[in-house]
């Protein structure tokens, strides 16, 4: 495990796991986790709601001793999404629209992160360790007009262990 399969490791469960807000709205279809959720990569996609995953810092600790020393690492990560003003969708007959959403989801990627490390998926693809770090409160750009918040989190894992 290496902090960029940890981030893609983050990137491929939200994609599998979070609902396409495009789904809520009559008419449209599921774009696919692949055109709205990113790891720490470039893209270009015009549309949104985005979800974008960066890193922050990726700190290690040493548990070992020896040439091949075992390390703890953690990486810090900010979940970030977006969505154009003006976005709104109905979900479970209640209408979100532009922070609304932002805050509505911001909670949903909080408990499904939670959840598949509450159901060892993490652990099964190597991630040992799952913390929610805080929710940030809805932003607007003016000059883009995004709205925008972040979900920020650790995910801790094992290097050079045999």
């Amino acid at each position: 495990m290496d902090c960029v399969t940890g981030i893609n490791t983050v990137r491929d469960f939200l994609r599998d796991n979070l609902i396409d807000p495009y789904t809520y709205i009559s008419g449209c279809s599921d774009r696919g986790g692949e055109y709205w959720i990113f790891g720490n990569e470039p893209h270009s996609s015009p549309k949104y709601p985005q979800v974008e995953i960066k890193k922050i810092d990726n700190p290690t600790q040493v548990i070992s001793i020896g040439k091949n020393y075992a390390e703890k690492e953690q990486a810090y990560l900010t979940v970030w999404l977006y969505c154009k003003n003006g976005f709104s969708v109905t979900i479970s007959s209640t209408e979100y629209i532009n922070a609304q959403f932002i805050e509505k989801y911001m909670g949903t990627i909080k408990t499904t992160l939670k959840a598949k490390f509450a159901d060892n998926s993490f652990q099964d693809v190597g991630i040992q360790g799952y913390k929610h770090l805080s929710t940030s409160r809805v932003e607007y750009d003016p000059e883009t007009q995004l709205y925008f918040g972040a979900v920020s989190i650790m995910i801790e894992y094992f290097t050079g262990c045999s």
